[in-house]
């Protein structure tokens, strides 16, 4: 596990480089968030510095706003239960759920999902405004788990990148 976790760190760092390489930058097609336990609003007494995640998100259809994406989570106190997308939730901001990203219950170490969406709005939202959306990882059960959020990261300490 924690191979894969650190290969997707090593594409995440190359793609990083790729992108601020770029003058002239199209609209970025990869959406990355590095999401930890200190990031999560309200915080979680169960999740340690020990749990964390990865989202990278792919545009691969511009038309209708496909995005394929990978979540890949390490640590989770409790068994997972959802992961999803919110919005307007700067740093230290909980925010309401705009697109879940169902992942496999239970898992809680590796690769814990991985799906597409079309959602043409999101895409230029999070184009916009990467800030104001991040990604979590919710448990339970409570007191074990954190029903209101295990991980959390923003797009924009990460992403979005140009390919």
């Amino acid at each position: 596990m924690k191979k894969l976790f650190g290969a997707l760190l090593v594409i995440v760092s190359v793609l990083v480089a790729a992108g601020v390489a770029s003058a002239d930058q199209p609209p970025a097609t990869t959406f990355v968030a590095a999401l930890t336990a200190d990031q999560e609003v309200p915080g979680c007494d169960p999740a340690t510095n020990a749990a964390r995640g990865l989202f990278v998100g792919h545009v691969v259809d511009e038309a209708t706003g496909t995005v394929e994406w990978t979540l890949v989570a390490n640590n989770l106190p409790g068994s997972t239960i959802a992961a999803h997308i919110h919005f307007p939730g700067p740093a230290g901001v909980a925010a309401g759920v705009v697109q879940p990203l169902p992942i496999t219950p239970g898992e809680e170490n590796g690769v814990i999902a991985t799906g597409s969406f079309s959602n043409l709005a999101l895409v230029a939202g999070i184009r916009a405004n990467p800030e104001l959306y991040y990604v979590n990882v919710h448990t339970v059960p409570p007191g074990v788990g954190c029903p209101a959020g295990a991980v959390r990261g923003q797009l924009d300490l990460q992403g979005p990148l140009n390919n």
